[in-house]
């Protein structure tokens, strides 16, 4: 059962008291998430591991994706209101509900997991202080219960939770200060400065994928868009101003630390900015307002990802559910802390690192993508306020990626196929939605391009593919042209179904809408790759003039005209004026005789009947071996018959072999030798009376008159069981098409 997802939901559930600005609702949050646990507790460790320039090198890196990732935001933001969900309803929108919902229940849990290093993070440091052993059983108890105490205050308020980082930005700011300042007790540096990676110490990897979580906060404001007041203002600024501050103080702290501490130290004690501030408790407040506030963000962000979910019916709607006139999202609160428990439990915050450093690489690299495809495609809706270059979006991407794969290629791994079962599963469920994803505007784009470039290039006859028109008329009756079409053009080229109404526009242009949609929904029944047109004109045979005329575009107009074969005496002249005009509009042309209650018979036997000179050769044998390799006659046997004289049989046998080797096509050559009184309709007759397919070459109709013309053909076909005949056009370049040489 198809869900439609629209922007219904959320109207009707209570109305959202949009309350925050940007210092509030994005700076702050963003920012002490960004200053948190592995600052304090873990980047001493990457400077003495990495060394100055080292350190410089990851913290550069790692903004080079929060920096292009925040501009994406940006970009996107400006572009649409975004609503509950962040990151999820900007990628959701961007890039269609299926790759969303996967990357919202990624980031779901990455922030879910961010509590537990955050919390996991204060733990230590309150073992540390405290003088307790730091056991697993102590940092799981005191885990646990700090984890309580956090949900239970974003549990009943949400504001009150924001309110109390004001405090926390306090302490942060004063524990940078006191430890700029230094204190008498510095273990100052021995050794010569270190300026690279440690020589026996963490890998490159191990110390990015250890400091990457670090730069990971600019999104905790992105959670909250929706209780924001104005979220197209305050996301750019207070998002871009989080992330500006993170690296000045990220690139601040390192040279402080390897002029004036030594880098065994720095490896050794993860609390060393306890022994190097001027005031201690400054940093020991700092440290525990850090870790406790940067999960105080996460625990209000994960469950905004868990609410916008089941709005959109990715997942069951009672985890959606708000409490009271704000839309609390309480039920997605237990479940981040049943998540944030979880690592916690594991206890190991190195680990937990690794695990929020993946998923957040991928949902940055699918936000740059969105924004990159948005802007490279030209979407009329793409509009921003703040305009962001699709290449800079395209190397974050790109970034994100490359750093995933040199990271943990098996975590990588691991992580995309976790996506692609989620994005399966949703795909399964066909979760509809009103809202466009950008795909629409990206493929549109690329075909744009892509013809601009074949109406430039010059032709290329090795490259030449069908672009088929198939006239008809209600495909419930014309199934076996369908059928013909999906055999020889499938994958080949475009072929598109032209059904012709009879009539004035003004009269049957609303009953040719209907009727589109019919023949779509019929012909994909059959052929799922074909096209369909329907068109009003005042007779079928001048419908089937203007179409040929008109359909396509430069670069790919069409070549190839299949129409069933007609000599119904009414309409003779005016089946057979249009054969010429389409001839002179030089198509290839296809006429299909099917036989009623015989129709392909059993697809065993193909007989094509060789001239020997001309285009039409050529194109007999190509269309042969287009059936011989489609699903419906890969058993068939290929037959190529061609009348001689006695004794010119050798050698036209030698030649007829030698152009089949040459075509690649697995068929055997017939050579039946010229009888006197016999016709080449009454051989014909005779040698394919069984076949259930025969294609033969014809001549354009000449000096002779209409039915003349009919009788003539008619001589060849009405012996036969299903019959193609074929004249190629001269544009057609068949031996550079079927040759190898």
């Amino acid at each position: 059962m198809n869900r439609r997802v629209s922007e219904t939901p959320r109207q009707s559930l209570p109305p959202v008291k949009n309350r925050f600005g940007t210092f509030k609702g994005v700076f702050t949050p963003s920012i002490l998430t960004i200053l948190g646990v592995i600052m304090y507790l873990r980047f001493g460790w990457v400077v003495g591991e990495a060394g100055l320039l080292g350190t410089i090198a990851i913290v550069l890196l790692a903004h080079a994706v929060s920096f292009t990732t925040g501009l994406s935001i940006c970009a996107i933001a400006t572009n649409r209101t975004v609503k509950t969900g962040g990151d999820y309803y900007m990628i959701s929108r961007s890039l269609g509900l299926p790759i969303g919902g996967a990357l919202g229940i990624a980031l779901f849990f990455a922030l879910g997991f961010s509590t537990s290093l955050y919390v996991l993070g204060f733990t230590e440091s309150f073992l540390n202080v405290t003088g307790i052993p730091p056991t697993p059983t102590a940092i799981r108890i005191v885990g646990t219960i700090s984890c309580l105490l956090l949900t239970a205050l974003t549990f009943f308020s949400t504001d009150l939770a924001l309110k109390v980082q004001y405090i926390v930005l306090a302490a942060i700011g004063l524990s940078i200060v006191s430890l700029l300042m230094g204190g008498p007790d510095v273990p100052f540096r021995e050794s010569p400065l270190q300026m690279w990676f440690h020589p026996d110490g963490a890998s490159f990897e191990t110390v990015f994928a250890v400091f990457f979580p670090a730069v990971t906060g600019f999104t905790a404001g992105v959670a909250m868009s929706g209780d924001l007041k104005d979220p197209r203002r305050s996301l750019p600024l207070g998002t871009i101003a989080a992330i500006t501050v993170g690296l000045a103080v990220y690139l601040l702290i390192p040279l402080f630390l390897i002029f004036n501490v030594d880098a065994t130290v720095l490896r050794e004690d993860n609390m060393v900015w306890m022994r190097v501030a001027r005031f201690a408790p400054l940093v020991t407040a700092g440290v525990f307002a850090a870790t406790l506030s940067s999960a105080l963000g996460s625990i209000l962000g994960a469950p905004r990802y868990l609410q916008a979910l089941a709005w959109d019916h990715i997942i069951p709607g009672f985890l959606g559910r708000g409490h009271g006139p704000s839309n609390e999202p309480r039920i997605g609160t237990i479940v981040t802390f049943l998540v944030a428990e979880a690592g916690i439990l594991i206890g190991e915050l190195d680990f937990i690192a690794r695990i929020v450093t993946m998923f957040f690489l991928t949902g940055y690299g699918f936000l740059c993508l969105a924004s990159g495809i948005q802007a490279w495609s030209g979407i009329a809706s793409w509009r921003p306020d703040f305009r962001v270059p699709a290449s800079v979006s395209f190397i974050g991407a790109a970034i994100c990626f490359a750093l995933m794969f040199k990271l943990d290629t098996i975590a990588m791994a691991g992580a995309s196929a976790v996506m692609v079962l989620i994005f399966l599963a949703i795909k399964r469920r066909e979760v509809a939605q009103n809202h466009r994803s950008v795909w629409s505007g990206f493929w549109a784009a690329l075909v744009q391009k892509g013809i601009l470039l074949l109406h430039r290039s010059p032709g290329d006859s090795s490259g030449w593919r069908p672009h088929t028109l198939v006239f008809g008329g209600d495909p419930q009756k014309y199934d076996h042209l369908l059928q013909l079409s999906r055999w020889l053009f499938h994958r080949r080229g475009l072929c598109t179904f032209v059904r012709i109404v009879e009539g004035t526009l003004d009269r049957e242009h609303a009953r040719a809408e209907r009727l589109q949609v019919e023949t779509a929904a019929a012909v994909e029944k059959v052929y799922a790759e074909m096209l369909t047109r329907v068109t009003v004109c005042d007779s079928t045979f001048n419908g089937i003039r203007h179409v040929a005329q008109s359909y396509g575009m430069p670069g790919m107009v069409p070549n190839t005209a299949l129409l069933g074969w007609s000599s119904e005496e009414q309409h003779r002249a005016g089946f057979v004026r249009v054969l010429r005009d389409l001839l002179v509009l030089d198509l290839n042309l296809l006429l299909l005789s099917h036989k009623e209650g015989r129709g392909f018979g059993d697809r065993a036997t193909v007989d094509i009947w060789w001239g020997g000179a001309g285009r039409n050769g050529p194109l007999m044998l190509l269309i042969a071996s287009w059936l011989k390799s489609s699903d419906g006659w890969s058993r068939a046997q290929l037959r190529v018959n061609v009348i001689v004289n006695a004794a010119d049989k050798e050698a036209r046998a030698a030649r007829l072999e030698d152009i089949l080797a040459r075509a690649r096509v697995n068929a055997t050559a017939n050579l039946i030798v010229r009888e006197e009184g016999k016709t080449p309709a009454d051989i014909i007759a005779q040698t394919s009376k069984d076949a259930d397919l025969t294609i033969i070459g014809i001549a354009p109709p000449g000096d002779e008159n209409d039915d003349e013309f009919i009788e003539r053909m008619n001589r060849f076909i009405k012996p036969l069981r299903t019959t193609l005949l074929v004249r190629a056009a001269t544009r057609f370049d068949g031996e550079e098409v079927l040759y190898d040489d």
